[in-house]
């Protein structure tokens, strides 16, 4: 866990005895608390850091991610804290052990570049390097700052004085005025000289770089741009021009290659009798079985096949996140393939949604329901599109936690209710809300939860039939609890039982509640760390098997009594997709980089598991005729898991939609890859909606309002691309030919 228990530094002091009077009990404590000073630095409390440092605690005292307050202080940018813990002895080029990064990293990342440079003038590594990306990023900032810290070396300040000055701009110029050249060039030797002139090539195009000798006698390079720059020497090996660093490759006397970096990656110049014989661009296809080689183009799609499996999961009802049993699927049901909101073709009502919500909309009968969380002068800016900023939105307001219940034929609003108002306990990132988890239903009960502002039981008029305080629920990021990300797993009813998965910062657990009271029948504590994923029931033989997915482990436990039952460990950090069941197999999967595994498990997996790569088109006999049982992993890939979408179990195959929309599709027993394509339907196409299909078609929702639709199979075929006109995080649901969507300001149903 991030912060070890209070209790922990306060038996520390106990330990030592009567000596330890109160104050000395406080400094025992923070010195066993490095928690203390990781909190002061995040927050910018100075007097804090220093209170945590008198008292004793490491400063360099590490999370059990590597960071240190180091690291918290420069990804802030608080500079004095910064200077304090220089001076005390923090190490400058720590790197954690998860992205690798160094507080110089999180400086520059941020663009603090005060903080930068004192970075730099204490001893951090990368000064040369810094000013090199710099000037080739045209960063006139960030070079200023590296340049000010006085530790890059006199070669690269002349390097990056030629690169500058080749740019013509007063800033540039004036930047690097005093820098002088003298005595850092040497010369070639005039056999080397002679040695290099010709032309060259690229290993892979005919892209060329030609060496010659200009009138006034030095060498000059001509790349393909047909740009000419005077080549000035470093040493006998190393070159420059005004845009390239040159590396020559000698072997006996002779040039054998000229390296260098084109568009950020490296490539190679050889002569072109040097020049390896080009590679077929095209891979052979194997033979058919009547020996004639297929092709995608020459191959006839076969015709989707629907899966009696799910029929069994699709009804007029979707009682909670994607569903039922989370599987999306709504087969008979003959949603509409095209519309358009802005025109209003398509469009059977839309409904306006008070405040910022991104639950899902559940139907039972006639009746749609969402929450919000409502606040009149609340920031509710959600920022779509592709990126990796943490930062949580900051704002102090009063919220309304509302239930909604609509006619699902008409949009006509049956009856709200506020269940709680106050400040949020805990901040959201720019894609979430206050009221992200979907309400279940049974059709006589509704179940609502928003985190550490409650769960609630209402009846199906909207009378409250109980609340359960769960406490403080703190969802945020792994590496640095104090970015908060918002509460996101969404309850579900089995049976008689109301169950939550809560995976926070500290003291994570999953629990079960009377669906009648409220009572608490069991709760099971978990080694996680803060994940979003919900949880899901699916009864094998005469087991109830919840499924439930982390970072630390996928786990499977009895829902009778949360006895665990299995588990398998090493997911991603980051941990989203709801766990399924589809043809027999519980489908985990988790995309957070570097770790992003698929798995088909077999429901008879117990103990604990290992992840691994298991080829499921295999004989997977001999494991059998070993152990007696075969491999509990059915199939499972180690790349390719989505980071936000839950992945789609339809028809014969797994389809995975990833953030930037590429969709790879999979055979659903054995994970082969079938396919992989860009969902190419322009915009931002960022994608956190979960797909859903019906009647052969696959819906994708990206985050700026347009459903693409697919058809289902082993072939990628884009249908349609709808636009909705809106922002959309949630995904939608379907119900009697009606296609439901809700958006950041409203629910809008999309029928034929």
């Amino acid at each position: 866990m991030w912060f070890r228990s209070v209790v922990v530094g306060v038996l520390g002091c106990l330990v030592l005895g009567m000596a330890c009077g109160a104050a000395s009990m406080l400094a025992c404590q923070l010195a066993e608390e490095p928690a203390a000073l990781w909190k002061a630095a995040r927050e910018g409390d100075l007097a804090g850091v220093r209170a945590a440092l008198e008292a004793g605690v490491d400063v360099n005292a590490a999370t059990p991610y590597g960071a240190t307050a180091l690291s918290f202080a420069c990804d802030r940018g608080h500079l004095p804290i910064v200077t304090t813990l220089l001076e005390s002895g923090a190490d400058p080029n720590v790197k954690d052990t998860f992205y690798g990064a160094t507080p110089l990293t999180w400086a520059r990342t941020n663009e603090h570049f005060e903080v930068l440079t004192a970075l730099l003038a204490a001893g951090a590594e990368g000064a040369d390097e810094l000013l090199m990306q710099a000037i080739a990023a045209n960063q006139f900032p960030l070079a200023e700052a590296v340049l000010k810290s006085g530790k890059v070396s006199p070669t690269t300040q002349a390097v990056a004085k030629l690169q500058a000055d080749a740019r013509y701009e007063a800033p540039w110029l004036a930047l690097f005025r005093d820098v002088s050249l003298e005595g850092v060039f040497g010369e070639l030797t005039e056999a080397e000289q002679a040695a290099l002139l010709g032309d060259y090539e690229l290993e892979t195009s005919t892209y060329k770089l030609v060496v010659a000798t200009a009138d006034d006698g030095k060498l000059q390079a001509k790349l393909g741009n047909g740009q000419l720059g005077a080549l000035y020497v470093l040493s006998s090996t190393e070159l420059l021009t005004g845009t390239y660093r040159l590396k020559v490759e000698w072997s006996e006397g002779r040039v054998t290659g000229i390296a260098t970096t084109m568009g950020g990656a490296a490539v190679r110049f050889v002569r072109p009798g040097d020049k390896p014989a080009e590679k077929p661009t095209e891979r052979p296809q194997p033979p058919s079985e009547s020996g004639e080689t297929e092709t995608r183009e020459s191959r006839a799609a076969e015709p989707f096949q629907p899966d009696p499996e799910d029929a069994l999961v699709s009804s007029a009802n979707w009682p909670s996140f994607r569903g039922t049993q989370a599987r999306g699927v709504a087969d008979g049901q003959n949603p509409p393939t095209e519309w358009d909101a802005g025109e209003d073709r398509g469009v059977l009502w839309r409904t306006s949604i008070g405040g910022l919500g991104n639950s899902c909309p559940v139907i039972w009968g006639d009746r749609l329901f969402v929450t919000s969380a409502i606040s009149d002068n609340a920031n509710t800016d959600v920022r779509i599109g592709l990126y990796g900023d943490v930062d949580s939105v900051e704002d102090d307001s009063v919220y309304d936690y509302v239930v909604y219940c609509l006619h699902k034929k008409t949009g006509e609003i049956l009856w709200q209710k506020t269940m709680h108002s106050g400040r949020p306990a805990v901040k959201r990132h720019s894609k979430s809300s206050h009221a992200n988890p979907t309400v279940a239903t049974d059709g006589e009960n509704v179940i609502a939860f928003f985190g550490s502002e409650g769960l609630y039981c209402l009846d199906w008029e909207g009378n409250e039939k109980w609340r359960v305080d769960l406490g403080f629920l703190d969802s945020g990021w792994f590496f640095d609890p104090g970015y908060q990300w918002g509460f996101g797993s969404s309850p579900i009813i089995h049976g008689n039982q109301v169950i939550v998965q809560c995976d926070i910062q500290e003291n994570s657990f999953v629990a079960s509640f009377d669906l009648q009271t409220g009572a608490e029948q069991w709760r099971t504590g978990r080694d996680e760390i803060p994940t979003w994923p919900s949880p899901t029931v699916h009864v094998f033989g005469d087991i109830p098997m919840l499924l439930t997915h982390g970072t630390k482990a996928a786990r499977g436990y009895d829902a009778r009594d949360g006895q665990l039952l299995w588990e398998l460990p090493g997911h991603s950090e980051i941990v989203v997709p709801t766990p399924f069941v589809a043809r027999g197999l519980i489908f985990l999967a988790s995309g957070y980089s570097p770790v992003q595994p698929i798995v088909a498990l077999r429901p008879t997996a117990r103990g604990t598991i290992e992840l691994q790569a298991v080829d499921g088109t295999a004989d997977a006999t001999s494991d059998a005729e070993q152990t007696g049982e075969p491999n509990p992993l059915a199939w499972s890939v180690l790349r390719g898991g989505p980071y936000m979408p839950t992945p789609l179990a339809y028809g014969s195959h797994l389809y995975v939609c990833a953030n930037n929309g590429l969709l790879t599709c999979y055979d659903l027993q054995t994970g082969k890859q079938v396919y992989r394509e860009r969902v190419r339907i322009g915009g931002t196409a960022a994608f956190t909606a979960s797909p859903i299909a019906a009647d052969g078609h696959l819906y994708l929702t990206a985050e700026d309002g347009r459903v693409a639709v697919i058809k289902a199979g082993e072939d990628y075929d884009l249908v349609s691309v709808n636009p909705v006109g809106q922002t959309v995080m949630a995904t939608p649901a379907i119900s009697e030919g009606v296609f439901y969507v809700r958006t950041v300001g409203a629910v809008i149903a999309f029928g034929r």
